[in-house]
């Protein structure tokens, strides 16, 4: 087993489980039997007003947060500010029954997992209701890219929800909720700096330009040169040989340069709305991160250009329509692109250490929905979809950058190591996907509610699916809510899987002439998709307003599971040469997962001061039946979880929020790997002040913060992604974060 410093025992962690959830069940006996004059003294605080929250994500439509279908989390702005999230994925670490990996692989740098299902691909990002994940399903960085400084609150609905959004609502969708031109009212701009070169800046304006004329946008730009690991984890870093894929010398220990592994990413976003009725829009978000990251040093070389480039742009306009007062229409129009630039770059082995790769994703999108409130208590929602793509796959190694000017077939590129004789196919895709839906909610009387829909779908590729929700909601004295999902989803893979692939050949032949390679991925074009059904039951119960207990069972079952198998040996798939191994993707059997998540949150306030503390622990286990009958355990997860936080308030100007994140022994990625990343806890800490210089007419609205992360310096992992990558992959140690953020109005 790999170790890390002061690694618990399991007798260890069963304590700590087993104490946490004693203290978690007195602080709920005390609080229930407390006397009514302690909370006389109380102000009103925002635990009521949560459960009260207007969201759309389950079901595109507004409706309070306790009357939506099956488990949605709300992360509001406020929390957001004083809890330090900067991007989304500082706001995915905190949230129960979600496994993040960080620095975990070459490709999409982290790797998140919602309720044991791990896939970037498979959890739809959405902002303001429209998608701003890749378009084209491609598995993407979840980093800087994603940033919340004009949020106004996350919403993340866990669980299938195709019958709403379609393919890729495999695990979940996560819908980032901006304030609106009104609630910004002005300029917001703020300047952070930390170790290692970091730099995070963003701007945001809104302004009413007329009473029907609402204008906002914003952006932000990042770099960090990152931590150097090997000064760290000397053990992992050391100054080693790097050799080729035939165990070759390709530079000896003496001449290695130094460790590099920077980042910078920006983000930009526009909308114009007219009227209350049109809305114009634009988001664009860009990632660049180390090629390298989690690679052990013996398999690749560093370098500065060693860098994965992830660019995505969405252009909308949105039309909303009234035909009668109970008869409402929203029309969307979208075209959306992704990139992974021609200056995205492999230094590692597998790569003959310089290759480059491209792949490109576009989608148009029509989709309208009718919203009738047949009377106060039960509405119907329909409406349909048209979607039209173009994908160019992850190509192969590339010698040189792909020249966007040209189409695919007129690259003249040729595969690495053949002397330009072995041309380089491109599998450029073209499909469309056809949709329908409709959903009903009903209120049948004060303490019972019921949803059903369902959405038909017909794509190109696969023919037709038609995928379901139904459910339950009941209540009692508008303290318990206790709701029943049944859910299924249909995740059609991402042309980059289908037909990604990568390797070189090594410059020689053998007796018939052909270039030779030791291994390549090779594409499966008769790669099917994945099809999940999830039973879910969530329980939430307010003991007064503010002390709140969530909990959520659910059981999952995935056919067709997706996963990197062992290919033909001895493979001739690239004409003129010999490929000795190769692996593909393809449908190996089925998962099946179960969980629950116990979630607490209580507030106290006292003269001055408010105190807010949350407390969650996630279970998750599950095994994947393969084909033949052989079994394994969920990849990239943790089957316990705690996480925990308290945000202390003084004179609402003066705050801070520590954050601990235990996590148990988490399974490999790589499923031959029997040893698993050891377990680790995790405290970062985020402080502030708001109003400075609340007495100043120029200065006022003025805040500083600082955040320190990993504040107890710990050594600990995350589980790596491949074959030439790290079992454990080494994390950041401790870094300091110092920003200050002004309003203009």
């Amino acid at each position: 087993m790999i170790t890390v410093e002061a690694d618990p025992t399991f007798s260890k962690k069963k304590t700590l489980i087993i104490s946490l959830f004693c203290m978690l069940l007195l602080v709920l006996n005390t609080s229930a039997h407390a006397g009514k004059e302690s909370f006389e003294m109380m102000l009103e605080l925002p635990l009521k007003e949560l459960m009260q929250l207007e969201v759309t994500t389950p079901s595109s439509t507004p409706q309070k947060l306790e009357d939506a279908p099956g488990t949605t989390l709300v992360i509001t702005k406020k929390q957001i500010e004083e809890r330090g999230y900067v991007n989304l994925l500082d706001l995915l670490q905190d949230l129960p029954g979600v496994d993040v990996n960080q620095k975990s692989i070459e490709e999409f740098f982290n790797q998140v997992a919602l309720r044991g299902n791990v896939g970037n691909n498979k959890i739809i990002i959405m902002q303001d209701g429209m998608r701003i994940s890749s378009p084209t399903g491609e598995p993407i960085p979840v980093s800087y890219n994603f940033p919340l400084f004009h949020a106004k609150q996350v919403e993340v609905a866990f669980g299938p929800v195709s019958a709403v959004y379609g393919a890729d609502a495999f695990t979940g969708v996560i819908n980032i909720i901006t304030e609106n031109a009104k609630e910004i009212d002005g300029l917001k701009m703020s300047v952070t700096a930390g170790s290692d070169d970091y730099y995070h800046n963003y701007f945001n304006y809104g302004k009413s330009i007329t009473p029907d004329i609402d204008l906002k946008f914003g952006g932000h730009w990042q770099s960090s040169q990152d931590p150097d690991l090997s000064n760290t984890y000397k053990r992992e870093f050391q100054n080693v040989d790097v050799l080729d894929t035939s165990n070759n010398l390709f530079r000896a220990a003496a001449d290695r340069e130094a460790f590099v592994a920077g980042t910078n990413s920006h983000s930009a976003y526009l909308d114009l709305e007219l009227y209350k009725k049109l809305k114009f829009g634009f988001t664009r978000s860009f990632l660049s991160h180390p090629t390298t990251v989690g690679v052990k040093p013996e398999k690749t070389i560093f370098d500065k250009d060693a860098d994965w480039n992830t660019l995505m742009q969405t252009y909308r306009a949105e039309l909303k329509s009234s035909f009668a007062d109970n008869l409402s229409g929203q029309t969307k129009l979208s075209y959306s692109t992704y990139y992974t630039l021609p200056s995205t770059k492999f230094t590692n082995n597998f790569a003959n250490f310089n290759a480059f790769k491209f792949a490109r994703g576009r989608r148009w999108q029509l989709n309208h929905q009718l919203d009738y409130k047949i009377n106060e208590n039960h509405q119907l929602t329909t409406g349909f979809v048209i979607q039209s793509f173009n994908s160019i796959p992850k190509t192969t190694d590339l010698p040189s950058e792909y020249d966007t000017d040209k189409e695919s077939g007129e690259q003249g590129l040729f595969h690495i190591g053949t002397d330009n004789t072995l041309p380089i196919q491109f599998f450029e895709q073209d499909f469309q996907n056809y949709g329908l839906f409709v959903q009903t909610q009903s209120k049948w009387n004060d303490w019972f509610s019921s949803f059903a829909g369902f959405r038909f779908d017909y794509d190109s590729r696969f023919d037709s699916t038609i995928n379901p929700r139904v459910g339950v909601i009941f209540k009692h004295n508008n303290q318990t809510n206790l709701k029943f999902m049944y859910s299924e989803a249909f995740l059609a893979p991402a042309t980059n899987l289908a037909f990604g692939h990568f390797g070189t050949f090594k410059g020689t032949t053998d007796g018939q002439g052909r270039y030779q390679s030791d291994f390549f991925k090779l594409p499966n074009p008769n790669l099917g998709p994945e099809k999940t059904r999830t039973f879910d039951v969530n329980l939430t119960h307010k003991f007064n307003s503010n002390l709140i207990f969530r909990s959520d069972f659910y059981y999952s079952t995935v056919e067709d599971q997706i996963a990197v198998v062992s290919g033909a040996s001895n493979s001739e798939f690239i004409s003129g040469g010999i490929i000795t191994s190769t692996n593909i993707n393809d449908n190996i059997g089925r998962l099946e997962i179960f969980g629950a998540d116990a979630t607490i949150e209580q507030a106290f306030s006292w003269k001055n001061s408010r105190l807010n503390y949350w407390l969650s622990y996630s279970w998750v286990d599950g095994t994947l039946e393969k084909l033949g009958g052989e079994t394994s355990k969920l990849p990239i997860t943790a089957k316990n979880k705690i996480k925990a936080g308290l945000t202390y308030t003084y004179k609402d100007d003066y705050f801070v929020t520590p954050r601990l994140i235990w996590v148990d022994e988490t399974n490999h990625f790589v499923e031959d790997r029997r040893e698993k990343v050891s377990s680790y806890a995790l405290l970062n800490l985020h402080l502030g002040v708001r109003n400075i210089f609340e007495n100043s007419k120029d200065w006022q609205a003025f805040s500083a913060y600082l955040t320190i992360t990993n504040l107890a310096n710990v050594k600990y992992f995350n589980a790596g992604g491949g074959s030439n990558s790290f079992g454990s992959s080494p994390q950041d140690p401790r870094r300091f974060f110092l920003g200050i953020r002004k309003s203009f109005n």
